[in-house]
């Protein structure tokens, strides 16, 4: 029933926000500047979202062999391409995080650490996020925007950096030891006594996640490099960007789109949406419409990512499939030989 509701509310700010969009635009409109767009261009595009995968391969090997794992950049390179399509194929509410960590577990790895590396990949990947934004926006100038651009990339960029200090701080485990010892004495009780140590077990997990997460304190030189690898990945999704706004004729300037892109990009996370169907396309009026780009190109430049986005899963695929092929046939049961 939780899970209705979830899907349920989530097609409800899907339908809101086209909605809006649909108030601002006409089909007409979107229908040309598709066909005018450069294929090349989108070509070109498409190329920076599959170099993205091989980025974050990179920095998550740094973490990850930080603690003793040593997968390979070549594997996690088909994990992290295989994550992508099945979290968008099986019918599943698992996301591409959670099918990588469970790949590498299945690797007989250490899940613990798995589960800490990725995070601490998360927190600096939203950390260069904001960064580059700040950047984009001093290059850009005070006077070239106005004062609500410049308060929201400000808001979220406090809002990034006040949820780092808190999540590497001891603060999020501190409960743990209290409600375990709350919960251990009612494990033999006969009510909710399974669900009871499950909770015992999942706070014994959350905070060896968080220990290894903090672990990563004493890397600093290994944080700065997955740090500047986060920064390239954000650099990749600007150029994606600034490209399809070329592909559309219309071309915007650089700093704008270092200021922009990693704002819709921290707003597609939230957990509100499919993809982020919507609340992309109306953070792009926000952002870019503010800044003088017309509502019609600001929409097709949003919706040609989607199809761009899916062939990047494409390679995924086809490693799905070799994994499929080469797994060994199941031995049969006797007596049925």
């Amino acid at each position: 029933m939780k899970k209705i509701l979830i899907n349920i509310l989530k097609l409800a700010v899907i339908a809101l926000c086209f909605a809006l969009i649909a108030r601002k635009i006409s089909l007409r409109d979107i229908a040309a500047r598709l066909a005018g767009a450069s294929l090349p261009l989108v070509g070109a595009a498409w190329l920076t979202i599959l170099l993205e995968p091989m980025v974050m391969a990179f920095k998550w090997n740094i973490l990850l062999r930080e603690k003793g794992i040593n997968l390979g950049v070549r594997r996690l390179i088909r994990i992290i391409f295989a994550s992508n399509f099945l979290s968008v194929t099986l019918p599943t509410s698992l996301g591409a995080d959670a099918l990588r960590l469970l790949m590498v577990r299945g690797a007989q790895q250490s899940l613990t650490h798995a589960a800490g590396s990725l995070m601490a990949d998360r927190i600096l990947g939203s950390l260069a996020i904001v960064t580059l934004s700040l950047l984009g926006l001093v290059l850009v100038g005070r006077d070239a925007l106005d004062g609500r651009l410049q308060a929201s990339i400000l808001i979220v960029a406090l809002l990034v950096i006040g949820g780092t200090v808190f999540l590497v701080s001891p603060l999020p485990v501190r409960w743990v030891p209290r409600l375990r010892r709350w919960a251990a004495p009612r494990t033999g009780a006969r009510t909710p006594a399974a669900a009871l140590r499950w909770l015992c077990k999942a706070l014994d997990k959350a905070e060896a996640i968080h220990d290894s997460l903090r672990s990563f304190g004493a890397h600093r030189a290994r944080l700065a490099q997955v740090f500047l690898l986060n920064f390239s990945a954000q650099g990749l999704r600007v150029l994606q960007i600034g490209l399809l706004f070329c592909a559309v004729r219309h071309p915007v300037p650089w700093t704008q789109a270092a200021a922009f892109v990693p704002m819709i990009v921290m707003l597609t996370l939230l957990p509100i949406s499919y993809f982020g169907l919507g609340v992309k396309e109306n953070a792009f009026f926000y952002f870019f419409g503010r800044a003088g780009v017309p509502n019609p190109i600001c929409l097709a430049v949003s919706l040609i990512t989607y199809p761009l986005i899916l062939g990047a899963m494409l390679p995924g695929a086809v490693f799905v499939l070799l994994d499929v092929l080469r797994r060994p046939a199941a031995t049969p049961l006797p007596g049925r030989q």
